[in-house]
């Protein structure tokens, strides 16, 4: 008896284990809490494998101790077609951002990537055609089959595992589904959150089943790190989920009403600076973001208490969404209304629309400043000024800083960068960018004629911001005005050595409200904040 247990032991390993060599469809790794679904899920990190091996850094956040170790995983993949067709795609057809992952979310699971629904208008679109998204299909699908990726997934399981486990016990009490939908007084029957370790900020994609439903799936990036491990902290899962899948609520009515919503778009200009760094370039997407991030606000008021959502709502107004308090303001008229009548947020939707009608006629935007007030995200701008150091003793040090300032050029959309030395850039009229400068005070001259203007200085080694520092590793990345016109914005990647120029470009990092950080690497935070600005005069 005991050798036939051996047998049929053998047996059935060697079954299973000639499954696994014929190529059995990876499984994403799921946890559910309510109606939640939290995923990690193979296609996107496939997703993520390639674009860290292509010099497209609109996904990929390389800073991050697991995307370095995919690159030496990977590395000797990084001339591959899918990797060649990612830049291709991206700097022909602008297919980035959102596109990628909406794409992914239309095909089945490594190793077969068959389309499991028909490709929406959207990425045929953002791709330039199905022909194209075929293409670039077969060269991911070819790529998965030649670098052994199923091998390395195989091998993360027990990481992937623990990035799931350490976010779930930082989630908190609140039911956030069912915040969410007690408050627009509707609900949806799906709720996907796949979580991407090696991805920066989040992307969303709809997928229109068999049943003509669409489902939407947003991806999110871990926010931090605890011994080894990425994870999402609960302000950040909570934020995400309430703004992420708020679109599925008030993104179907702004096409509804897409002529009323066109009607109000001369409050788009005055807007359109800060909002396009932001990745907001139209007005009816402007409308869905004001109208999502105004109900976020009153749901952290209603979930939180008044402290959390007042800081919210100040945010908001930071980042150039002024037309949300009235916003909020008429929001609480639907709690009132939802709450006695049960009326839903799809019913009330026409009376936001008409608080943008009475902003527009009295040009309520007069009476803001508009001149740049942080933070990081809002720096970004149709024209972008990379700026590197020429002056620096240490030829070594100094070419680091220059080598990366041109990776950080590399890493704008195409058309967007211009790369300059500090000497030319003090002869160029910049006020029609965002600036990005790269260096020490010392070395970078343009920062050195500028200096003091800025809310912090460097004498003797010493970094005087919050407090003194002399860490020659220390990274310091902050945001002020542009010199040449303070509507627009100028971040700021300096150290005490250009040595530590190096990766100081983080995306997880400045992914956040802030308007300055400082640090040694994405585990090691020494401080972060935003600046007091009394009458243009920035202060720690």
């Amino acid at each position: 008896m005991k050798n036939t247990c051996h047998f049929l032991s053998f047996m059935l390993c060697l079954v299973l284990s000639q499954s696994l060599v014929k190529g059995a469809t990876i499984q994403p790794i799921e946890r559910t809490v309510g109606k939640l679904k939290i995923t990690i899920d193979p296609r996107m990190e496939l997703l993520a494998v390639i674009h860290t091996l292509s010099t497209n850094m609109d996904l990929a956040d390389r800073v991050v101790p697991y995307s370095k170790e995919i690159a030496s995983y990977f590395d000797s993949f990084s001339s591959h077609e899918a990797v060649k067709l990612t830049e291709s795609l991206h700097q022909k057809y602008n297919f980035n951002s959102d596109a990628p992952v909406a794409f992914m979310l239309h095909l089945s699971q490594p190793m077969e990537l068959e389309p499991t629904a028909k490709y929406s208008n959207y990425i045929t679109g953002r791709s330039s055609g199905s022909d194209n998204l075929e293409q670039y299909r077969k060269a991911m699908k070819q790529f998965a089959e030649a670098s052994g990726f199923e091998a390395f997934w195989n091998s993360k399981i027990p990481f992937y595992n623990q990035i799931l486990d350490m976010t779930i016990a930082n989630m908190g009490e609140i039911d956030l589904v069912e915040a969410m939908e007690d408050y627009f007084n509707e609900t949806q029957d799906f709720y996907n959150i796949i979580i991407t370790p090696a991805f920066r900020g989040g992307k969303g994609g709809f997928v229109t089943g068999n049943d003509g439903k669409d489902r939407f799936s947003t991806t999110i990036s871990t926010t931090q790190i605890k011994d080894g491990i990425p994870y999402l902290s609960a302000d950040n899962i909570r934020f995400y989920i309430w703004h992420e899948y708020g679109h599925f609520f008030v993104n179907p009515l702004g096409n509804k009403y897409a002529e009323r919503v066109k009607s109000t778009d001369s409050l788009f200009e005055p807007i359109k600076k800060g909002m396009y760094g932001q990745g907001y370039r139209y007005w009816y997407t402007c409308v869905n973001e004001h109208i999502i991030r105004a109900t976020t606000v009153r749901l952290y008021d209603l979930r939180l208490g008044s402290p959390q959502s007042k800081g919210l709502l100040d945010s908001e107004l930071k980042r150039r969404f002024i037309y949300i308090e009235p916003l909020v303001e008429k929001l609480k008229d639907f709690d009132r209304q939802r709450d006695e009548n049960n009326v839903t947020f799809s019913a009330f939707y026409p009376e936001l629309l008409n608080v943008l009608d009475s902003l527009q006629k009295i040009e309520y935007w007069k009476q803001f400043n508009m001149s740049f007030q942080g933070p990081f995200s809002t720096v970004m701008a149709e024209r972008m000024s990379v700026i590197y150091p020429t002056r620096d003793s240490d030829a070594e040090a100094l070419k680091v800083a220059q080598d990366y300032a041109l990776q950080v050029a590399n890493m704008l959309p195409p058309g967007m960068a211009t790369l300059l030395a500090d000497t030319t850039a003090l002869q160029t009229d910049l006020s029609e960018c965002g600036i990005f400068t790269l260096g020490t005070i010392e070395s970078n001259l343009f920062l050195k004629q500028y200096a003091s203007t800025l809310p912090f200085k460097v004498e003797n080694q010493t970094m005087y911001a919050d407090k003194e520092y002399t860490d020659v590793n220390l990274k310091f990345v902050t945001c002020v005005p542009n010199p040449h016109n303070p509507q627009n914005g100028m971040l700021i990647f300096t150290a005490l050595s250009n040595k530590a120029i190096q990766d100081i470009f983080n995306p997880s990092l400045l992914s956040s409200y802030n308007d300055y950080i400082l640090f040694l690497n994405n585990e090691t935070i020494i401080s972060r904040g935003v600046y007091k600005n009394k009458e243009n005069k920035w202060t720690f």
